[in-house]
C-alpha cells in the first residue's frame, strides 16, 4: 500500500507572500512538487484548505501517513471574503486529530508553543522536509505511521535548485484549489533581504543569503502554471522585485545597486505570454523605497519596464513603516519622510499612466503601529505626511496600517517584553481610523471616480444592499 499525504492550507500573510484566496501562495504547490519529484502518485496526495474543515468541525475523515499543515499572518489584516486559518483553530486540528502526524510550516510554527507528541514544528521548510519524508516512507516496507521516526529526519532549508523542479512539478495541484479558475498564483523571485542591515522586525532577514532565482525557472513555472489553467499571475514572494537578480557587491546606505538587465529580462518575456494572451493578469508586489531612493536612475529603468509589462490597477506595495524620525532610527527602517515624497513622486511619473480607465501602477504604503521608539506623537506625524501626500495630488493606491508582530529571533522580539501602553494603542486606534475618513476615502474617490468600469469583478461578500467585491 503507497503512502498517503494531505496538504493542509490555512493560507500565509507574510510580507514578502501572500495565499489568502483568491491568491495561491507557492508554498503548497512546492509541497505538492516535493512529493512529485521522488515518485508518489498525484492520487496519493490530496489538497484541502482551512475552509475545508471549518465545513467538517476540523474532522480528517481520510487516515493520511502525514499532514502538511501550511499557516500564519506575519502581518495580520483583514481578508475579503476568506479567513486566515487561526492559531486556536489549528489547535482544534490538532487535537480532533490525534492518530494524524502533523508537520507545520510557515509563520505560524514560530508562535505555536504547545507539545503535541503528534507534531513537529519545522525550523526549516516543509518542501524539503516533505521531499525527504516521502522518500523514507517509500523506501519502508510499511506504511505505518513512526512519529519517532519522522522527527529525527532532517530539518533543513531547500534552495533555489530544488525548486527549479518543485515548482513546475506542483503546478498541476491548482486545479484543485477550491477557487480554480478564479485564483491568481504567487510566485517567488528571489527570498531574503539584501540589505546589509535589517529592520528590527524583519522576517525576510533571519535567511542567511540573499537569492534569486533564474529568469528560465520563473517562466518554467509561470509556463506550466498557464498550462494548467491559470491566467493570473503575481511576482510577488519577494522582499524587492527591484532587487531581483542583484549581485550584491555594490552598496550606498547598505542597499545594493538594482541588477537592472535581470529584471528587465525577466518582464520582458512575461510581456511576450501578456500579449499572445496566456496573461489575463500580471501583478507585482513588494519594492524596498530605499532601494528607488538611493538608486534613481536605476530605479526609473526597471519601473519602465515593469509598467510597460504589467496589467493596469497595480499596486508598488512599499514599507515605510513609519515617518517618525526616532522610530525609523530605531528601527533601522529605509528612508526619511522627504525622500519618501520623492519616492511617490517617481512612481507617480512613471505608473501614473492610465489604461482601461485606471492607474497603471501607483504606490500602497505600508505602516506598522508597535515598533520601538513610539510615542503619542508618531501617529500624528505619519498622518501629517499622508495629509502632505494628498495636498500634493500624488496618487497613492492604498494605506495599509498594521500592527508588528514580533517573531523569535528578531530584534524586535527581543525588545518586546513589555505590553504597548493603553494610551498608545488608543491613540493609534484614533489615528487610523482620521487616516480611512480623511486621507484614504477622499484619495480612493479620486482613483475610482463614478462611472469607472471594472472588468470581471469577483464578489466575495454580500450584506443588507450592497455587494463587496474585487478584481482578481
Amino acid at each position: 500500500m503507497k503512502p498517503s499525504f494531505l496538504i493542509l492550507d490555512c493560507y500565509v500573510d507574510e510580507p514578502a507572500c501572500f495565499g489568502v484566496p483568491p491568491f495561491f501562495s507557492p508554498y503548497p504547490r512546492y509541497v505538492y512538487g516535493a512529493l512529485r519529484s521522488v515518485g508518489i502518485p498525484s492520487e496519493s496526495i490530496t489538497y484541502k484548505t482551512i475552509d475545508n474543515l471549518r465545513s467538517n468541525n476540523f474532522i480528517i475523515e481520510k487516515k493520511y501517513n502525514q499532514v502538511f499543515l501550511i499557516g500564519g499572518a506575519v502581518v495580520p489584516g483583514k481578508y475579503l471574503g476568506f479567513k486566515i486559518g487561526t492559531i486556536t483553530e489549528i489547535r482544534k486540528i490538532i487535537e480532533k486529530n490525534m492518530d494524524h502526524f502533523f508537520v507545520i510550516g510557515g509563520a505560524i510554527r514560530m508562535v505555536l508553543d504547545e507539545t503535541y507528541e503528534n507534531v513537529l514544528l519545522l525550523r526549516g521548510d516543509i518542501e524539503y522536509y516533505a521531499c525527504q519524508s516521502a522518500r523514507m516512507l517509500l523506501k519502508r516496507s510499511t506504511t505505518e505511521s513512526n512519529f519517532f521516526l519522522f522527527k529525527s529526519l532532517e530539518d533543513s532549508f531547500r534552495n533555489m535548485s530544488h525548486i527549479r523542479e518543485w515548482a513546475v512539478l506542483g503546478s498541476e495541484i491548482v486545479k484543485e484549489h477550491p477557487e480554480f479558475p478564479n485564483i491568481i498564483c504567487e510566485v517567488e523571485t528571489s527570498r531574503g533581504c539584501p540589505r546589509l542591515n535589517h529592520c528590527t522586525f524583519c522576517y525576510e532577514g533571519l535567511y542567511e543569503s540573499f537569492d534569486s532565482r533564474e529568469v528560465s525557472d520563473i517562466l518554467s513555472e509561470i509556463d506550466c502554471l498557464i498550462e494548467n489553467g491559470v491566467s493570473r499571475i503575481r511576482l510577488g514572494r519577494q522582499a524587492d522585485i527591484l532587487q531581483y537578480g542583484s549581485l550584491v557587491n555594490t552598496f550606498k546606505k547598505g542597499f545594493p545597486k538594482p541588477n537592472v538587465e535581470a529584471v528587465c529580462k525577466l518582464f520582458n518575456a512575461l510581456k511576450e505570454r501578456k500579449e499572445k494572451g496566456k496573461l489575463e493578469v500580471l501583478n507585482i508586489d513588494n519594492a524596498n523605497p530605499g532601494t528607488i531612493y538611493y538608486f534613481p536612475e536605476e530605479s526609473k529603468k526597471i519601473l519602465t519596464v515593469i509598467v510597460d509589462a504589467i496589467t493596469p490597477g497595480d499596486t508598488l506595495a512599499l514599507g515605510f513603516e513609519s515617518f517618525d524620525e526616532n522610530v525609523i532610527e530605531k528601527n533601522n527602517l529605509k528612508i526619511t519622510s522627504d525622500e519618501a515624497l520623492k519616492v511617490i513622486a517617481l512612481i507617480n511619473e512613471i505608473g501614473g499612466v492610465m489604461e482601461k480607465g485606471v492607474y497603471k501602477l501607483l504606490p500602497g504604503i505600508n505602516l506598522i503601529h508597535g515598533l520601538t521608539g513610539e510615542t503619542q506623537s508618531t501617529f500624528k506625524k505619519n498622518f501629517e505626511v499622508l495629509e502632505k501626500l494628498k495636498e500634493m495630488k500624488f496618487l497613492i493606491k492604498r494605506i495599509n496600517i498594521r500592527k508588528a508582530i514580533s517573531f523569535p529571533g528578531t530584534p524586535l522580539a527581543d525588545e518586546k517584553n513589555q505590553k504597548i501602553a493603553h494610551q498608545l494603542t488608543n491613540r493609534f486606534e484614533y489615528f487610523r481610523e482620521k487616516i480611512r475618513q480623511e486621507i484614504d476615502h477622499p484619495i480612493l474617490i479620486k482613483l475610482y471616480p463614478l462611472g469607472t468600469i471594472l472588468e470581471k469583478v469577483y464578489i466575495l461578500e454580500q450584506m443588507y444592499h450592497y455587494s463587496l467585491g474585487k478584481e482578481i
